[in-house]
């Protein structure tokens, strides 16, 4: 940011402070303005339901204005007015770090942030952090008035590495929810963006990225793992592509897109429907596993440079814990989907689930706007 623009940013904060707080106001974002999805999403579809009269803000990038519903009024992030419209919030909602300049009292700010870490995150891996970022997360997490958790594991984590001693709490995931409903409309839609026939399965290839932006990591056999997953659950199958957005622009380097056996999923608006639409899903590192793990469909760990990774950012706890087959090549992988038995998913999940004590009822979306409707009228 240049002098000036600081400058105007400063002003726009000291200006904006001195204008009343709107009680009915709520101001959400999501990665850092990329467009209606997430958590903050799931909670502005229960406060959208609200009887009471809200005034619900999204800041968004240029472009991604056309995702938001009808009641969501949509502000440039990259703008002079984001900083105005956060000064006049009662509540903040965000999955990310925030940005704020300061908060005023009076203001409540509900940090959701993005998945069950595995790899570490935050203070803990502060080696890895830009030297900028540290300050700039402390200065966010002093203003953050709760932590929504969905697992004693995740609770453990803000507490220790988010710079961080206020409430954390335990509601489970907003963006999960759409995982307890019924799965037959979503799957309708997804079928149908794709063009695909409704009796075509569906298997989710989500990988995490890497550091270094390589795509190495990325070469799935998807003829392979087709085949495998034809000869272990029976029909055809179609492999939706995922790619992080960091490497988006290289996937094409990787698969052919065919649109019927291989389609490139990353431009799909919610990941979520991705989840609850598909048969199986394939990652590396990702939290998706933990979310897609809610669908009791069996999912598949395709890793192939383990300790590479491993020496970049380490994990929360040993890969030998997650319940989900882990392979470090395409062969490794099509054996594991063609060995797999719904017995050991089962246990292996449930185990999973009482150790990192998982909160997920379908209702992490309820709670959150129940507690910040409850801000509203304080």
């Amino acid at each position: 940011m240049s002098i000036l623009n600081k400058i105007a940013s400063a002003a726009a904060w000291g200006l904006s402070g001195l204008l009343p707080i709107k009680k009915n106001k709520i101001v959400f974002c999501s990665f850092y303005g990329k467009g209606y999805s997430d958590h903050c999403k799931a909670i502005t579809e229960v406060l959208l339901k609200s009887e009471k009269k809200l005034d619900i803000v999204w800041l968004v990038r240029p472009g991604e204005e056309a995702s938001l519903p009808a009641g969501v009024r949509a502000v440039n992030y990259n703008s002079t007015r984001r900083i105005r419209e956060l000064c006049t919030a009662k509540c903040w909602v965000d999955n990310c770090r925030k940005g704020a300049l300061r908060k005023r009292k009076k203001q409540y700010y509900m940090q959701v942030w993005h998945g069950l870490a595995l790899k570490r995150i935050e203070k803990d891996a502060a080696t890895k952090l830009d030297d900028d970022y540290t300050p700039y997360a402390v200065r966010d997490s002093e203003q953050i008035d709760v932590i929504i958790s969905n697992c004693t594991h995740m609770t453990k984590v803000y507490q220790s590495s988010f710079w961080y001693d206020g409430q954390v709490a335990e509601f489970g995931s907003p963006r999960n929810d759409i995982l307890f409903t019924p799965a037959a409309p979503i799957r309708e839609k997804v079928h149908a963006a794709f063009s695909l026939p409704q009796d075509r399965k569906l298997v989710l290839y989500g990988p995490t990225f890497r550091a270094d932006h390589s795509i190495d990591a990325y070469k799935l056999d998807t003829k392979l793992l087709r085949q495998a997953l034809s000869e272990r659950f029976g029909g055809e199958w179609t492999v939706l592509v995922r790619m992080h957005p960091a490497v988006e622009a290289l996937s094409e380097q990787v698969f052919a897109y065919d649109g019927e056996t291989v389609c490139n999923a990353t431009p799909y608006p919610d990941i979520m429907e991705l989840l609850a639409a598909s048969d199986c899903t394939i990652t590396d590192y990702s939290s998706l596993m933990f979310d897609f793990a809610l669908t009791e469909r069996p999912c598949f760990q395709f890793a192939t440079d383990l300790q590479a990774y491993m020496a970049d950012r380490n994990f929360y706890f040993p890969l030998t814990e997650l319940p989900f087959p882990r392979a470090e090549s395409n062969e490794a992988l099509a054996e594991n989907i063609r060995s797999f038995r719904e017995e050991d998913r089962k246990l292996s999940w449930e185990r999973f689930n009482r150790d990192f004590g998982l909160k997920e009822d379908g209702k992490a979306a309820e709670r959150c706007a129940a507690l910040l409707l409850k801000q509203l009228c304080d």
